[in-house]
């Protein structure tokens, strides 16, 4: 009876070695999950240097596009798409100068934004601080398009929007008038006109959206060495 039960075990150890084996061969689904690194520059695309895919993404994002005299010529980008629907997002701009930003990004088909053949839309938002000449926030609109079949390369674009949530002159944020009818109002909540997390951002990129621009970009995955 013991030789036998030695046995099955053995049997046993020698099949679940095998299963271990077939599932680390099979590849994993590929994801968007993962960090990022790439380079931005100012919509509209220019013809003699960009592809006719980025002048069409662009035209199609922005149309004819503004983007504001301040804003640099290229941004050097890294964000990162966590597991959870967590985006990270840092870009030379954050060197010395704002935060590292957070938010949240989605698989998503809004009819609102263009497609592209074959892949699946992802948008996100998130927020960074900024200190002056305009304190407070920018949230960007970040949308980018994933090929499951070239799963490493990511093309997008990208809309800053200004939420100048601290007044300057006091260092302080502005907030709304103090209430008593909700647990969260007063002076803990930027004021509705510049809170950088209202619902929805415009559909629109223009100046009087306080869209500072639109910035089209490749990506590519970091890859472990």
């Amino acid at each position: 009876m013991r030789r036998r039960e030695i046995s099955i075990f053995g049997a046993a150890a020698v099949a679940l070695t095998f299963l271990g084996f077939a599932a680390a061969g099979r590849a994993a689904e590929p994801t968007p999950v993962g960090s990022w690194f790439g380079i931005a520059r100012p919509c509209p695309a220019d013809p003699a240097l960009d592809s006719a895919l980025h002048v069409e993404l662009c035209r199609l994002a922005c149309g004819t596009c503004s983007t504001a005299p301040a804003l640099p010529p290229e941004v050097p980008m890294m964000p990162t798409l966590l597991a959870d629907g967590t985006v990270l997002a840092d870009d030379l701009g954050s060197v010395g100068a704002y935060t590292t930003a957070h938010g949240t990004w989605i698989r998503t088909r809004d009819p609102g934004f263009p497609d592209e053949k074959k892949s699946v839309r992802l948008q996100a938002t998130f927020l960074w601080l900024q200190p002056g000449p305009i304190p407070g926030s920018v949230r960007p609109r970040f949308v980018t398009y994933f090929d499951p079949g070239d799963p490493d390369v990511m093309l997008g674009f990208i809309q800053y929007y200004l939420f100048p949530f601290i007044d300057p002159a006091t260092g302080m944020a502005i907030v709304s008038p103090a209430s008593s009818s909700g647990s969260f109002a007063g002076n803990h909540i930027p004021a509705p006109a510049v809170d950088p997390l209202v619902t929805s951002l415009p559909r629109t990129c223009t100046l009087a959206d306080r869209c500072l621009g639109t910035y089209h970009f490749v990506i590519r995955r970091v890859k472990p060495q």
